[in-house]
């Protein structure tokens, strides 16, 4: 495993929001999570933040399969449209697939879904940096 991407994984607030593992190859990432008490709102349900969180975090992990060791990916712009609530309980897959990777931006699109259904989808752009 990329030793770049276990510090993903092993990041203390990753940790706690739950993910254990990430698959990611050819620019592509996969995990999951199970909603609990470290990751709701209020309201009982998937807190916004965390789902926006954990999409940039897979977007991210995807690319850590095809960067060179210089090469840094930050966040240049995320957007996120939320389309269907998550209980606690439910599992979280999120699944990243980049769209285009340049020299200096990666375009990357996120979904998250429980089961089949839909409930999140995400366009991240990333800035590519040399070390």
């Amino acid at each position: 495993m990329n030793a770049r991407l276990q510090q993903v994984i092993d990041h203390p607030l990753h940790q706690h929001l739950g993910i254990e593992t990430i698959d990611s190859e050819n620019g592509a990432a996969r995990f999951s999570i199970r909603v609990d008490e470290n990751t709701l709102n209020p309201a009982g349900v998937l807190h916004g933040g965390v789902l926006y969180l954990l999409c940039d975090v897979c977007a991210y992990a995807g690319l850590l399969s095809t960067l060179d060791t210089n090469t840094e990916a930050v966040t240049h712009d995320i957007h996120v449209s939320v389309m269907r609530a998550v209980a606690a309980g439910e599992v979280v897959l999120f699944e990243s697939e980049p769209i285009r990777v340049g020299r200096r931006i990666a375009f990357i699109d996120v979904s998250a879904r429980v089961d089949e259904r839909v409930v999140a989808r995400a366009r991240v752009t990333k800035t590519l940096l040399q070390a």
